[in-house]
């Protein structure tokens, strides 16, 4: 039971040090960067296919802020829970209507992914972790436990990932992908490479082709 109350007592510590902390942005909360490199959380979607770079990397700011927010809220995860938890979870707890609701964003998820000229095999695999998701759901108190774990948008978003990373067809776009680990990083972080430049940081540009940004390798714009 003491080991039950410890996590207790650091998940409502981490919660206060979350609103008690300095600092603040509009979608990462206190102490966290608004942007990182070309990421920005964006919650417009866009109305047609990317033509070029910009509308590409558009399109992946998109993606990857739902599924985030769907799977694993960013304040909640920054205030120190031991799981991440989000609007999937949450709504998932009404019976029936809220994981009927949570496969809409789900499925919109897949359709974004079609945008982006993913082939028939991957939006499967898509399709078919959205269908686990939902079946696990409707088992009452379990499947609400088992949806915490399962993650059917953070998934897909890999799947997504994987495609512009490996995919010949892909190669048309030229983007960042973000780190997984996390969705904005802290602010004041500087850069993995300090003597990258005079002032010891690392300025974004756009890379020659799609690749995943290292963990603290730029200095967020609003930072700068």
């Amino acid at each position: 039971m003491s080991g039950y109350y410890d996590n207790l007592m650091q998940t409502l510590g981490g919660f206060a040090r979350y609103f008690a902390s300095s600092g603040n942005d509009a979608t990462g909360g206190p102490g966290y960067a608004a942007s990182y490199g070309p990421f920005k959380p964006t919650f417009v979607p866009p109305f047609r296919r990317p033509r070029n770079n910009a509308e590409a990397q558009y399109l992946y700011n998109h993606i990857r802020t739902i599924a985030w927010y769907m799977d694993a809220l960013p304040f909640l995860s920054q205030a120190g829970l031991p799981f991440r938890v989000g609007v999937d979870d949450l709504i998932s707890l009404f019976p029936l209507w809220g994981d009927l609701a949570g496969s809409i964003f789900a499925l919109y998820q897949i359709f974004l992914s079609w945008m982006f000229g993913v082939p028939p095999i991957t939006l499967g695999w898509m399709a078919l972790n959205v269908l686990v998701d939902v079946l696990v759901g409707l088992v009452p108190v379990i499947g609400d436990i088992a949806d915490v774990l399962w993650k059917a948008n953070l998934r897909n978003l890999d799947l997504l990932e994987g495609w512009l990373l490996n995919n010949p067809a892909a190669a048309r776009y030229s983007i960042s992908l973000m780190p997984k680990s996390e969705f904005l990083p802290r602010a004041g972080r500087r850069s993995a490479r300090r003597g990258a430049q005079a002032n010891g940081r690392d300025r974004y540009r756009v890379p020659p082709r799609t690749e995943r940004m290292k963990k603290g390798q730029y200095v967020p714009e609003d930072l700068d």
